[in-house]
């Protein structure tokens, strides 16, 4: 992502609107997925008030 758009707000708008509209239209809480080795989104999500819920895990074994 172009460093330009980084820390403008944005992402935390669209994060409180997803929010507004779950409660809204009765949804208890928001799921997301995220890439492990991503600190920087994890640093965000954290900051907007996500925690972790469960962990997905894979082995790739090949063909």
């Amino acid at each position: 992502m172009d460093e330009k758009f980084r820390r403008k707000g944005i992402a935390t708008a669209i994060i409180d609107f997803a929010k507004k509209e779950a409660k809204k239209n009765g949804f208890a809480r928001l799921e997301l997925d995220m890439w492990e080795f991503n600190d920087s989104a994890l640093a965000f999500y954290e900051s907007v008030g996500f925690t972790t819920f469960r962990r997905y895990m894979e082995s790739y074994i090949g063909e």
